[in-house]
């Protein structure tokens, strides 16, 4: 069912957002390793991430979603035939994250996209959103010499070591405002830690939004009591069908956002 409308949906899409549209000097590609259960740390996920940026904005996505985007883009240019679009599109990568970030320099705010089920929604952020504080302490990580700070956001405490010198004041998710790179970050507990494991320079084009797809907009504390909503009904629906399985009730697998609050 979920191909079928996503095969429907590709086929009668048309038109591209008029919205900026802009040429990077760098993608730099992130390694996020988290912990879905916080009272299983045995249980450890990865995912690939892409920054693409330059001077007007940054745009934060899952590999797997930017690959799904270029079959997009392949297909509104009429790169394809029915049969092919069908075939690219149940072999298209599924990604764990549904979020794009778009960090709007010029705005001063941050533009957070994300997909829930068919649906779409948009809200937005400041782009200051943590308070740093930096501190003297350095080390090399992957080649590259860092400096440490510290912030706090969203009920968690984080690390982040960046590189003063490449100039760009921005990093994976949401952290932004360092006087530096950010080439790896993560929160105390280490539940969730985004590592750089390349960075390469070139003409990457950024779109605020790919396709001309109609996100709604919400406040921020609409979007989070959404999210809780979905995850509970997922949560119990998941429960219910693992019981009636196994007659046991199912565990919690999933209990361990980014964000706490």
């Amino acid at each position: 069912m979920k191909h079928t409308y996503l095969i429907l949906k590709l086929i009668f899409l048309s038109g591209f957002s008029s919205e900026v549209i802009a040429q990077s000097s760098f993608k730099a590609t992130y390694e996020l390793i988290h912990q879905p259960d916080s009272t299983n740390s045995k249980n450890k996920e990865s995912e690939m991430f892409l920054l693409y940026a330059n001077n007007e904005m940054s745009q934060f996505l899952s590999h797997n979603n930017a690959v799904r985007d270029s079959l997009f883009l392949e297909i509104h240019e009429g790169k394809m035939s029915n049969e092919e679009l069908v075939q690219r599109t149940l072999e298209a990568p599924r990604t764990k994250t549904k979020l794009k970030v778009n960090k709007v320099y010029g705005e001063s705010k941050m533009e957070i996209l994300q997909e829930m089920m068919t649906n779409l929604y948009r809200y937005y952020q400041p782009l200051n959103l943590m308070k740093w504080t930096i501190g003297n302490q350095t080390k090399k990580i992957n080649g590259y010499q860092c400096q440490k700070a510290t912030a706090y956001y969203a009920g968690r405490d984080y690390i982040a070591w960046f590189d003063p010198e490449i100039a760009i004041s921005d990093g994976p998710y949401k952290f932004y405002g360092l006087p530096g790179l950010i080439i790896s970050v993560y929160d105390t507990k280490e539940h969730y830690k985004f590592d750089l494991v390349g960075l390469e320079k070139g003409n990457y084009e950024i779109k605020r939004n790919l396709l001309n797809e109609d996100y709604q907009l919400l406040t921020q504390q609409e979007y989070k009591q959404m999210t809780k909503n979905y995850e509970a009904n997922s949560e119990a629906m998941a429960k219910r069908l693992f019981s009636q399985m196994s007659g046991k009730p199912k565990k919690s697998s999933a209990n361990n956002p980014i964000e706490l609050e």
